[in-house]
């Protein structure tokens, strides 16, 4: 008789791969993302900003009906135009095509003559 899975863990930890969908990029946010203020209180990647300024950020994998940005590229996005999640811990960002305003890549057709 085979093991029952009845009274398995319902919060166990499986892995399971991450598909981005539609016009979304998932984003790792960089080192810097979350700040603190001078009182130490610490305000994450997303938190709504008075001066919208804007982030950049690499690219892990985008969604099938993204046309400009690739995995890899570093785009600019602001933080209130994203979705925090959590992937085994670690935080990314879901941004979608439209709200991404420039794309910095090694080899970009089209390029304003600016790098990084």
């Amino acid at each position: 008789m085979a093991p029952s899975n009845e009274h398995a863990d319902p919060h166990a930890e499986t892995r399971r791969a991450v598909a981005v969908l539609g016009d979304r990029v998932l984003v790792a946010p960089p080192g810097d993302a979350e700040r603190r203020t001078k009182a130490g209180i610490l305000i994450p990647a997303t938190a709504q900003s008075v001066d919208r300024k804007g982030i950049w950020g690499q690219t892990i994998g985008v969604g099938p009906h993204v046309r400009h940005v690739t995995t890899g590229d570093e785009i600019l996005y602001l933080p209130d135009d994203a979705i925090e999640v959590d992937v085994q811990g670690e935080p990314y960002l879901i941004v979608r095509e439209r709200d991404v305003h420039a794309v910095a890549s090694s080899d970009r057709e089209n390029a304003t003559g600016l790098y990084l």
